[in-house]
């Protein structure tokens, strides 16, 4: 696929090109009936293109709730959160934006851009409809100044096309996995593992612009929100940053590979043991399966909560754990891995 020349790409402010309207946040959420041939519904989540589950319209509209038309690109009010959508879906605490010349393909287009752009918001710096009313985004455009619908429709319909060729040539790579038999695993305490220790609150408008990652309860990208300069408050690498707040990204657990500055949304584990890579990427997933089934968002996986909360892990015949099969395993998880993303560069 030929990539798209951007430098040409004019500054195009979105209010001038499209109409934002705020959903409220509904307060009869948890009481709406899942429907799995209802419509989706939408909230402020980076995850599953902002759907968290699909429920019934009907029950939207007999409790003056009603649905959200499609062909609308939904917007996060305290996440940077962005989606296309494109039925008609149930929403709270979202932001919609529309303009009668998008269609399917040129809405994906213009979601995936801005997923660039809505990283700058933060917990502190809330964006709203206003500030995407005024946030500059650069889009194709046309002599006129106006964006052109048509390229990015048309971009995007290749994608698709070609996406799809590709998915049939996919069958050919393996998907088997030997499910492991965890029967003889024993559970540890955290704070037997780790020393647990709280991450420190640096503002948007303190920060400093560096080469230092900042770790903030993020989902994606080993939780790094931002690369800073201030150094005050640095963690080392071989350590573990875990989220304890976020709505959706609690209990999401990455391994540091250099040393970092993590925020007060996030706790950061000193392993009491030698730990290796492949060690601590066994070892976050046992802990994130914890913080993702016990808490969330309403409820905070506090310091004292995690020191006192269990995983399980491989144990040897003398009772310890078994460091040793869990760095083998996971090398050979990641060798499996470089062997299927070597026969997906073979496909692509």
């Amino acid at each position: 696929m030929t990539r798209l020349d951007i430098s040409s790409w004019p500054p195009i402010r979105l209010g001038d090109v499209f109409e934002f309207e705020g959903i409220k946040q509904a307060r009869t959420q948890l009481a709406i009936p899942d429907d799995e041939n209802g419509i989706p519904y939408v909230i402020q989540s980076i995850r599953n293109n902002m759907v968290v589950r699909r429920v019934s319209r009907q029950w939207l509209i007999d409790h003056d709730e009603p649905p959200v038309p499609g062909n609308a690109i939904a917007l996060g009010v305290t996440l940077p959160a962005v989606s296309y959508q494109r039925d008609e879906f149930g929403a709270s605490q979202v932001i919609t934006a529309r303009n009668p010349r998008m269609n399917e393909y040129s809405g994906i287009f213009i979601a995936a851009v801005l997923g660039r752009y809505v990283t700058r918001f933060t917990y502190d710096d809330k964006p709203g409809i206003s500030k995407y009313e005024n946030l500059v985004i650069h889009l194709p455009a046309l002599e006129d100044g106006t964006p052109d619908w048509h390229l990015m429709g048309a971009f995007m319909r290749k994608i698709f096309d070609s996406t799809t060729a590709k998915l049939y040539a996919l069958k050919g790579i393996s998907t088997s996995h030997t499910a492991v038999d965890v029967t003889a695993w024993k559970a540890f305490k955290l704070d037997e593992l780790f020393d647990i220790k709280k991450g420190t609150r640096l503002t948007r408008a303190n920060m400093k612009i560096g080469d230092i990652p900042f770790i903030g309860a993020a989902n994606i990208n080993n939780g790094i929100t931002s690369y800073i300069a201030n150094n005050e408050h640095l963690h080392p690498s071989g350590t573990l940053t875990v989220a304890y707040n976020g709505n959706g990204g609690t209990g999401k657990t990455f391994y540091q590979n250099e040393s970092f500055w993590a925020s007060d949304d996030v706790h950061i584990l000193y392993p009491r043991f030698v730990m290796t890579r492949n060690i601590a990427l066994f070892i976050a997933t046992a802990i994130e399966r914890v913080g993702r089934d016990k808490y969330g968002f309403a409820d905070k996986w506090k310091l004292e909560y995690m020191r006192n909360d269990e995983i399980k892990l491989p144990v040897s015949a003398d009772g310890t754990v078994d460091w040793a099969y869990m760095d083998n395993y996971m090398g050979h998880i990641i060798q499996g891995a470089l062997t299927d993303i070597k026969a997906l560069n073979d496909i692509l």
